[in-house]
């Protein structure tokens, strides 16, 4: 329940329902003054918050009406004057984040994992050209729109290259730890970049088997990749689930973005033109519309069973 000392320090917005709460933020969703929508990222710490300070600036950045891949910034607590707490309004993404359509027990199939992981992978290289690098990407800052349309957001950990070949200079700053994070973050100095190519391969697997295969296996079974036992770890994620069928392209992808050595990880140029992508490339404007109208109506379908929420 959200305090009615914090709902008063922000005048402007009603709050009606809560997003998502994390380690260091909480978003929920509010109407501004007019009824419309959007969501507010309130955070944890007070005015000096890096989190804070660091979302802002890759808002302000990034986030803008000319960048439709990427979630549209709207104004924060920098804008308010008489505001006590962190925030920053950002645009709602009507249908959530991606984590909730996956499920170990009916993963997507590979056409429909395809096109989601296609428009990803050109968002991440949108991004990667403007000489960013998210160092976050997972399935919860994968946001869809009203319209099912594929956004990135969760800037809290997004870095700028003030290089323009968004290569020099390796990062040596801690982000806060999770299963998807690359094996050498926090261990030596790292290529931003080549930690989004391995966060990527993490969601794609994620996107492809149901599930978070680090997580739900207990046992190490990176140690087969670093070890280069390929085949003992794909039949340790295949055990059980004879209906997956993994292609050997989609298993090449995986194996590259997943390697343990950051300097050999390729870029994302590699990944969008990894055969994998081969049928998806190639698609007349048409033949991608059959692709999207796959991936709305298998979305449609997963949200009949979504539990109804009760407002603040």
């Amino acid at each position: 329940m959200l305090s009615r000392q914090i709902q008063n320090s922000i005048p402007k917005y009603s709050f009606l329902d809560l997003i998502h709460a994390g380690v260091s933020s909480t978003i929920y969703l509010v109407l501004d003054e007019s009824g419309k929508e959007y969501a507010l990222k309130l955070y944890n710490e007070t005015k000096d918050d890096e989190h804070f300070t660091n979302d802002l600036k890759m808002f302000s950045l990034l986030c803008n009406e000319g960048n439709s891949d990427f979630i549209r910034y709207i104004s924060s607590s920098k804008d308010d004057k008489n505001s006590t707490v962190n925030y920053i309004v950002f645009e709602f993404a009507e249908k959530g984040s991606l984590d909730k359509y996956i499920s170990p027990k009916k993963p997507f199939d590979e056409k429909i994992v395809k096109f989601m992981a296609w428009n990803i992978a050109n968002i991440v290289d949108k991004l990667h050209k403007l000489c960013f690098s998210h160092r976050d990407l997972n399935i919860y800052n994968i946001l869809l729109d009203q319209n099912y349309k594929l956004k990135l957001g969760g800037f809290g950990s997004a870095k700028y290259f003030l290089n323009q070949s968004g290569k020099s200079g390796l990062l040596n700053d801690k982000i806060l730890p999770s299963h998807f994070t690359a094996p050498e973050v926090g261990k030596q100095p790292y290529d931003g970049h080549k930690v989004d190519i391995f966060n990527l391969g993490m969601l794609f697997l994620y996107l492809r088997t149901g599930k978070d295969i680090f997580t739900y296996h207990k046992n190490n079974i990176y140690k087969y990749i670093k070890d280069k036992k390929y085949a003992q770890f794909w039949s340790v994620i295949e055990l059980g689930d004879n209906d997956l069928n993994l292609t050997p392209e989609f298993k090449d992808l995986i194996i590259s973005m997943l390697g343990p050595n950051y300097k050999k990880r390729p870029d994302i140029s590699y990944v969008l033109d990894h055969p994998w992508f081969d049928e998806i490339r190639f698609l007349t404007y048409d033949g991608l519309q059959i692709y999207e109208n796959a991936f709305r109506k298998k979305l449609k379908e997963i949200e009949v069973d979504f539990p109804q929420k009760d407002f603040i």
